[in-house]
């Protein structure tokens, strides 16, 4: 497993400097405290997700944590490009199920994967978005394999909840005392 802020030599990435010095001076006790902070106030909204099939309380808040996620610049645009050729990806993909179907037809994916599926909607059929566009916002759950590799564990177009984690955890950061 990667670790974020750690080099494997054991000195701090670049990009988490900033961030290592702030813990520092915080201190363990306090970043918990917050940590616990944050999550009474997520109860207490009730920003939560259901999880089913696992047994007992279904109610997860949502994912959060109070030291953040850091990219470098270069790290940022290699990111910034392969999320945005996704992007374009899925929708050149949706276009054509709802159009020609080209990719069916050669069984690249299987037909009743796209018309049995209940997000599929015949309705769609030869609608022409604007700019071709079905998904203006696209949900890509990422992870860093390596100190320069990162993989995509699954695309969300149809419900990318991840926007409302992320605008959530913006607004709890601003309600809590800083550290």
């Amino acid at each position: 497993m990667f670790n974020e802020m750690s080099a494997e030599s054991g000195s701090v990435r670049a990009p988490y400097e900033k961030v290592a010095e702030w813990i520092s001076a915080t201190g363990v006790d306090r970043l918990k405290l917050r940590q616990s902070e944050a999550e009474a106030i997520f109860r207490k909204i009730g920003i939560t997700f259901a999880v089913y099939g696992e047994g007992g309380d279904p109610e997860r808040l949502i994912p959060f944590d109070l030291i953040p996620r850091v990219f470098g610049a270069s790290e940022w645009r290699k990111l910034s490009r392969g999320i945005k050729q996704r992007s374009r990806a899925l929708n050149a993909f949706l276009y054509d199920v709802y159009h020609r179907g080209e990719i069916l037809r050669a069984g690249v994916v299987p037909e009743e994967l796209v018309y049995q599926n209940e997000a599929f909607l015949p309705e769609m059929v030869g609608v022409d978005p604007p700019g071709r566009v079905y998904s203006h916002i696209v949900g890509v759950d990422i992870v860093r394999t390596d100190g320069d590799k990162f993989q995509v564990l699954e695309d969300n177009c149809r419900t990318p909840s991840g926007v409302s984690y992320m605008l959530e955890n913006r607004e709890i950061m601003m309600r809590i005392p800083p550290c």
